[in-house]
């Protein structure tokens, strides 16, 4: 587009101070937390060549923008391309439809969000920039520019058009218009270079719906905000589909003045509406970890977190493996957990949006059993030692492990975990009548973990450091004998 000076910095000045200038659209930017106005700059400066560009850019130029002035009604200088520019869109045209429809149909439905990111990925991602003819500004309507692009368009390669600034925003508004949607095109000018680009209407920056687009925008491009333009007069909200940026609500260009060319304003403007595919995001962290006892030991339970803002208790289900992870809103939460015949200490914690936090519950036997454990190398009725040999030809025993003590009645079942060395390295046991014995064929020690199951579904854990060589020891001092069981088939058995 031509580039117009301006006539005086005091004009300028004059006419940011007025009237008109304080009711026109200031930058707006959302970045998760709400819509907020940007920083006005009131007074005029130079803008040199290097912060704005005449082509389309290759990526966004950082997170925020700079010098971007307040959205006035146009001078009488660039009125009559205000007047062009707004001829040019032509939402009506069949070839304008055919193609704003055929891109929007990926996002059926009224007009919404989706449609929008379509239609501005399409021509970002399929155009090529052409300048104008020196000293001549041109402005190609909509249609005409399809035109050009499906001659320019190959089998091989979509180009939707070819063009300067002016001639994309003009195929923007008039695509977004075809299937429903309220857009403006800004004429940005200054003492150096001009630019043109397209805005849609969103809706009221008041309304859940508008600032679920809004996070549906930030998550959909992965940006941290999103930037466009507030109209104080309404509270509403216009998203910068500017070409310097690489999504919609990209940072807004950095010009002296800005004006608005709005694309028929006789009709009453359209809200966007969310995709179709939209889900909401709930903004939640995790909670994850596990509830142990005190010697590291898995434990069933049910694990109870307590908002304590509104101390509503949650319970969740945990199982056998201890582990938990689970979803929750942002607050602080009060964790602990619940199982009969075990205590457990409260932790404290906070959870904030994305965030993970990592508890392990530890919980301690209220009433410990009154129980022992027993390891037996000797046979009590026959008094000798049984021995064979194992297929590595080690001298492995007959061992006897077994419980003893007041508490015994109490009992279901008790599991013994052996080495991993041993074929089977798990026995249960359910027989009270021997004291829920196992009887074994070993060879020197390790730490042996015991779960004791209780009629009443509690379980106890236990670390038994297994070991017989003491009481070999002590058999070969009282002469008892050693028997090689390996053909004695009524001794060979046991676990």
């Amino acid at each position: 587009m031509r580039y117009i000076r301006l006539v005086t910095n005091i004009l300028f000045l004059l006419a940011a101070l007025s009237p008109n200038a304080l009711c026109a659209d200031v930058p707006c930017i959302y970045d998760g937390s709400g819509f907020r106005k940007m920083e006005i700059f009131e007074t005029p400066g130079e803008v040199s060549g290097d912060t704005t560009l005449a082509g389309p850019a290759q990526g966004d130029r950082g997170s925020s923008s700079f010098f971007v002035p307040i959205l006035s009604e146009p001078t009488e200088e660039i009125r009559s391309t205000v007047d062009q520019v707004k001829a040019a869109v032509d939402p009506g045209e069949k070839i304008v439809h055919n193609k704003a429809v055929e891109i929007a149909a990926r996002s059926p439905g009224p007009y919404n969000a989706g449609q929008v990111c379509f239609i501005d990925e399409y021509l970002r991602e399929n155009w090529r920039y052409v300048s104008d003819p020196r000293g001549i500004e041109t402005f190609s309507t909509g249609s005409n520019t399809i035109q050009l692009g499906e001659r320019l368009g190959t089998e091989e390669e979509i180009v939707a058009g070819a063009g300067d600034c002016d001639d994309y925003a003009i195929l923007m508004a008039s695509l977004l218009e075809s299937v429903g949607g309220t857009t403006r095109i800004i004429l940005a000018y200054g003492s150096t270079r001009g630019h043109a680009y397209t805005e849609v209407y969103v809706g009221p920056v008041d309304d859940d719906s508008t600032k679920a687009i809004m996070n549906w925008l930030r998550n959909k491009y992965r940006c941290n905000n999103i930037q466009g333009h507030l109209t104080e007069d309404d509270n509403s909200f216009w998203l910068n589909l500017d070409w310097n940026g690489t999504h919609p609500g990209g940072p807004l260009y950095s010009s002296e003045r800005q004006s608005i060319a709005l694309i028929r304003d006789e009709y009453t403007k359209t809200v966007v509406k969310l995709p179709p595919e939209y889900r909401p995001r709930i903004a939640t962290g995790r909670l994850y970890g596990k509830v142990i006892d005190k010697n590291g030991y898995p434990l069933s339970c049910t694990l109870m977190v307590t908002d304590t803002g509104s101390d509503k208790k949650n319970p969740y289900s945990v199982s056998g493996s201890g582990a938990f992870e689970y979803e929750l809103p942002p607050g602080n939460y009060e964790v602990t957990a619940e199982k009969p015949g075990y205590s457990f200490a409260k932790r404290q914690i906070t959870i904030l949006e994305d965030m993970d936090v990592s508890v392990d519950i530890v919980g301690a036997v209220q009433e410990p059993l009154n129980i022992r454990f027993n390891t037996e190398a000797v046979d009590p009725v026959k008094r000798c030692v049984y021995y064979t040999r194992n297929a590595e030809g080690r001298q492995v025993f007959k061992i006897r492990v077994y419980a003893t003590g007041s508490d015994l009645y109490k009992i279901k079942s008790i599991k013994y975990s052996l080495h991993e060395t041993f074929e089977d390295p798990e026995h249960v046991s359910t027989d009270a009548s021997n004291g829920f014995e196992m009887v074994l064929w070993a060879w020197g020690r390790f730490p042996m973990p015991i779960t004791v199951t209780t009629k009443d579904g509690n379980e106890h854990r236990y670390m038994y450091s297994f070991t017989f060589r003491s009481q070999l020891e002590d058999a070969q001092r009282r002469g008892y004998r050693f028997i090689d069981a390996t053909d004695a088939w009524d001794v060979i058995g046991g676990y």
